[in-house]
């Protein structure tokens, strides 16, 4: 996750404080895909002036995090058939990398101990019963395999935030693309464990094409328009 909760509230500057906020909103499914953000509703949530929201919206657009159009405002942004193939397209190359790196790392008994810690905690859930739970543990569980890939540009360029939009707008059509079965991670997790690279390698790219199949199948209304 893109938010930093080591950083105390007080210390952090308004800009800071509304961009870390609409992104925890995401991350938290209070703010969906194609939901306007009006910046005077910002600017009474937050408590800060209007250019610091305007600040705020224009750097997220930057990062495609929301659309703004004229006379329309800002709204999260809301993806197309073809933006979910390309971000997919490159989460594929990243989460290879990522695996790879970590089977690498993954002799050191530390690092090995705490990737099965969170492998099993997610394994302990049942999406069906307590989806926000298992949310929590899949995404400690991705974090810390781009973590131990110890490639701190992987981490500095993974599209987290672009996944999370894509899984939150395809939550009503089975969550497509939430990977809640388990098969997949024990496929992942097993690779990384053997210490071999180029398997680990293999099993992180095929674990994305499967979310990405899951995804492409669905029917032309859950996605936007092509632009």
């Amino acid at each position: 996750m893109t938010d930093d909760n080591t950083v105390p509230t007080s210390a952090r500057t308004p800009f800071e404080q509304v961009h870390r906020g609409i992104l925890r909103a995401l991350y938290e499914g209070r703010f969906v895909p194609g939901q306007r953000l009006a910046a005077p509703d910002l600017m009474r949530e937050f408590g800060v002036g209007r250019g610091t929201v305007r600040e705020v919206l224009q750097r997220l657009a930057s990062t495609g995090v929301v659309t703004v159009a004229l006379n329309k405002g800002a709204q999260v942004r809301r993806l197309s058939r073809s933006e979910v193939r390309g971000i997919l397209d490159v989460v594929e190359v990243l989460l290879g990398l990522a695996a790879r790196g970590a089977a690498q790392a993954i002799q050191v008994s530390t690092v090995r101990m705490a990737f099965q810690k969170r492998y099993t905690a997610m394994a302990s859930m049942v999406p069906e019963t307590d989806f926000n739970r298992f949310l929590a543990a899949r995404e400690d569980y991705y974090r810390f395999l781009v973590a131990a890939s110890r490639n701190e540009e992987l981490q500095r360029v993974f599209p987290a935030i672009q996944v999370q939009i894509m899984r939150i707008q395809f939550r009503s059509f089975d969550r497509a693309a939430d990977s809640t079965d388990l098969s997949d991670y024990t496929e992942l997790t097993q690779a990384v464990l053997s210490g071999n690279a180029e398997q680990a390698e293999t099993a992180g790219r095929g674990h994305v094409r499967k979310t990405l199949d899951r995804v492409l199948a669905l029917p032309s209304r859950a996605f936007e328009a092509e632009r």
